[in-house]
């Protein structure tokens, strides 16, 4: 048996060793392989998924590079690079990578859907929509998908689009909170604030001090003119998430009826 032969059967027993999540076993395999056969693209690849799984990301980072230099059209190792500038808010970088990829294969679904959150991150709307629904047309039941077209429709403004797609995702997933609370979010958005206010009310029975919740259902009530409701939640918000709902506050129109309000005022301090 020729060494590519036998790393290939090692790399096949990493593998193996990988599916029942022993990382550390696997990349000793892995690692064997790669004495063997110093550039087996597999055994390269598998190692650094292996690594990423561990939270080793520079090593794993390490691996993708070498399997760049050896075969620069390797789609899984550019979408990881991809990924882990992406990590570190390296949006452009990422980007690049992920063009890099598709260059290669324009269906390649991790990367259209990558692509689709970077841009997302970056506020370049269209380009998002363009990778998610590409995702979507050949995935249409990715729930990921729909969720962030659901949140890149509301970014537009684009409310009763936005909705439909959460509500598409609680057909399929009843309790996935993220879409229950987006969609009470688009409620409010388009005047529905009792209804919004329900939703909220449901979510702070099962997280109670979730400021941002606590915050959304404020803006409700402000919008509802019912001032004094939105001035406790507004401050019970803030003890939650203080600066950071405070800034949020300032510049949020929903509260200018209540702005001039001298307990507004000290809320916000």
């Amino acid at each position: 048996m020729s060494k590519k032969d036998q790393a290939e059967k090692t790399v096949l027993e990493g593998i193996s060793y990988a599916k029942i999540e022993k990382h550390k076993d696997a990349i000793s395999f892995f690692d064997k392989a790669l004495k063997q056969d110093p550039e087996n693209i597999d055994a390269l690849y598998n190692k650094g998924m292996s690594l990423l799984k561990l939270k080793k990301n520079k090593d794993a980072v390490s691996c993708f590079e070498k399997i760049i230099e050896h075969d620069p059209d390797h789609v899984d190792a550019l979408n990881n690079l991809g990924n882990h500038f992406a990590e570190l808010q390296q949006f452009q970088n990422a980007i690049t990578y992920y063009d890099r990829a598709l260059s290669n294969d324009t269906g390649y679904i991790p990367a259209l859907y990558n692509k689709g959150i970077t841009t997302i991150r970056l506020e370049k709307y269209d380009d998002a929509l363009d990778c998610l629904n590409k995702v979507l047309d050949k995935e249409p039941e990715n729930m990921q998908a729909t969720y962030y077209k659901g949140l890149v429709l509301g970014k537009q403004k684009k409310h009763e689009e936005s909705l439909s797609y959460f509500d598409k995702i609680l057909e399929k997933e009843p309790e996935n909170n993220e879409a229950i609370f987006y969609k009470a979010t688009e409620l409010s958005e388009l005047g529905r604030h009792e209804e919004a206010i329900a939703i909220f009310d449901k979510i702070l029975k099962e997280f109670p001090k979730n400021g941002t919740i606590i915050y959304a259902k404020a803006r409700s009530k402000a919008l509802l003119g019912q001032n004094d409701d939105a001035l406790v939640l507004l401050a019970q918000a803030i003890s939650h998430y203080g600066r950071t709902i405070k800034k949020w506050a300032v510049k949020d129109s929903s509260f200018d009826k209540i702005k001039g309000d001298p307990r507004f005022k000290t809320i916000v301090k």
